[in-house]
């Protein structure tokens, strides 16, 4: 059991490094803004990595406090998106250097008082 939680720890840093050298490789010494030092991605609880929709865009990454701030922005893409989706889309997210998905996306309705 022990063994199976370090090696499952170990692949999520392993893949977690793996994102982030990817990221530093395609980007080099040009930057975007926001765009966090290594240190900070390094120290970061929540790092998401965005692809900007259409040809010869690379990757970007933003860090966060907690996962709240990437539930925040999805919802606000389901409530508040016009026809056409967002030029940004959420790739991956990670906490504590282990990847999470999304599992599910919930809609509540209530009656409207007009």
């Amino acid at each position: 059991m022990l063994r199976r939680l370090i090696d499952t720890r170990e692949r999520d840093r392993k893949l977690f490094m793996e994102t982030i050298e990817s990221h530093e490789r395609a980007w080099g010494t040009e930057t975007y803004k926001g765009r966090p030092t290594l240190e900070q991605l390094l120290a970061a609880k929540v790092v998401a990595f965005w692809h900007r929709v259409g040809p010869g865009f690379k990757p970007t990454v933003t860090i966060h406090r907690s996962l709240k701030e990437i539930n925040d922005y999805v919802t606000a893409i389901v409530l508040h998106a016009e026809k056409s989706l967002p030029a940004v889309r959420l790739e991956k997210v990670f906490v504590n250097k282990a990847q999470l998905k999304i599992k599910s996306v919930e809609v509540i309705f209530d009656r409207t008082d007009d």
